[in-house]
């Protein structure tokens, strides 16, 4: 583990934002709220950051699904994990982790796979977070459910909860169209009908 801002990291363990952290009892909030201050800082240096995986589906759904680490999305890890280290966090096996407040970051620099436009903007405390897409999210579990097949059964339920939460407001045109992009086609109609069945019971 890389120790690089002990100065800095007992600053922040003093800090107001890390005892509210730490009163936070709810693990779900803790980690929404952590994110959310973390981007924010990531902002003001000039870096964009996106929420994706499942975090993201666990933000939407308030907490049905449980996950071991939060990905995000940056446009400059340098700079992103050196404000991880003076936040406290060490790196190991690939992710960053703070032990003290029970939070596992994985930094993902790849390009958003989506549409940009179709982002998320959402408020937690005083601090707005962009968050993916749901309909990107649903051909993420999808892709992951047919190709990946790491959790196949998980990967689809997530599919249909979103498909269901955002029944009113989701674009069939642009979920087809990404569908076909990432040959998940057959699979999104399998979800869209198990999203229905349970809508109709």
């Amino acid at each position: 583990m890389r120790n690089l801002a002990p100065k800095t990291r007992t600053r922040f363990k003093t800090s107001t934002e890390y005892k509210k952290l730490k009163q936070e009892q709810d693990l779900f909030r803790r980690r929404i709220r952590f994110v959310a201050l973390l981007t924010s800082k990531l902002k003001e240096n000039d870096v964009d950051a996106i929420l994706v995986g499942g975090q993201a589906i666990d933000l939407y759904t308030g907490g049905t699904f449980a996950t071991s680490d939060i990905d995000l999305l940056v446009t400059n890890k340098t700079v992103t994990e050196k404000l991880l280290n003076k936040f406290g966090f060490g790196k190991e096996g690939g992710v960053w982790f703070n032990r003290d407040l029970n939070i596992v970051i994985q930094v993902i620099t790849t390009p958003y796979s989506g549409d940009l436009s179709r982002l998320k903007k959402v408020r937690v405390k005083d601090f707005e977070l962009r968050v993916a897409a749901p309909e990107d999210l649903i051909i993420g579990r999808l892709y992951s459910s047919k190709v990946l097949n790491s959790n196949p059964q998980l990967d689809l339920e997530q599919a249909v909860t979103l498909l269901n939460l955002f029944a009113e407001s989701i674009d069939n045109a642009y979920l087809d169209e990404q569908a076909k992009k990432n040959d998940v086609e057959d699979i999104l109609t399998e979800a869209r009908r198990c999203a229905l069945k349970i809508r109709n019971r």
